[in-house]
């Protein structure tokens, strides 16, 4: 109990120090504002929440990636430690190491991977890459018995490129003054999408195993 008491005092912690940020840009973009005489949202087009029907088939299809892709990660991090425990004999100490290299990768990797991007261009084979890569962590992971490190590295490099090549896509497909409109409708897909995966994944592990389950994230992506 004292241990997640630290947690939750880290996550608050964390929580104010974004908030004291977002005030602080609020205050930098107001005086900015006033500095450059912008009127900031006069477009001269009129924002409606029904620009959804909309939508083209493309950004349906970016919608449909995200949510299925970060279902497959997600998801899995959130029962990896059990996994790691019960297929790989881990420690609860080795497990709780391999289940956050994801994340710990991604920190350094994806500034790298979104000025590849930004040179680059061609997203959608970046976005083809990750996913594969994703796909073939997962199967490693559900049907070997190879080094877990090697398909969690692999994993994290996947989930930091993908991040880099999907999200800016959107701006692509929508005319800019639907892009706030585009980008909340993605986030609230992508959560309703994950509440659901989550709730199904227990019920897998529960009922069929981590197999399984392996075998369901693999589907998703």
């Amino acid at each position: 109990h004292l241990n997640m008491s630290h947690c939750l005092l880290a996550g608050g912690v964390t929580c104010l120090f974004s908030l004291a940020c977002a005030l602080i840009l609020a205050y930098l973009d107001k005086r900015a504002e006033k500095l450059l005489s912008k009127e900031q949202g006069k477009t001269g087009e009129v924002i409606k929440l029904t620009d959804v029907k909309d939508f083209s088939l493309s950004l349906w299809l970016i919608f449909v990636i995200c949510v299925c892709y970060y279902a497959a990660i997600f998801p899995f991090i959130g029962l990896g430690k059990v996994f790691f425990i019960e297929k790989f004999k881990f420690s609860s100490q080795e497990a709780n190491a391999i289940n956050s290299i994801v994340y710990i990768i991604s920190a350094p990797m994806s500034p790298v991977f979104g000025l590849l991007v930004d040179k680059l261009g061609k997203n959608i084979i970046w976005v083809l890459c990750a996913v594969i890569t994703t796909l073939a962590s997962h199967i490693m992971l559900a049907f070997t018995f190879w080094n877990p490190w090697i398909a969690m590295c692999m994993l994290g490099v996947a989930y930091s490129l993908l991040a880099c090549a999907l999200w800016p896509m959107v701006a692509f497909v929508v005319p800019e003054h639907q892009l706030g409109t585009a980008y909340g409708f993605m986030q609230s897909i992508q959560n309703l999408g994950l509440a659901i995966i989550a709730i199904a994944a227990g019920m897998i592990l529960d009922t069929r195993g981590y197999l399984f389950l392996e075998v369901f994230f693999s589907a998703c992506v």
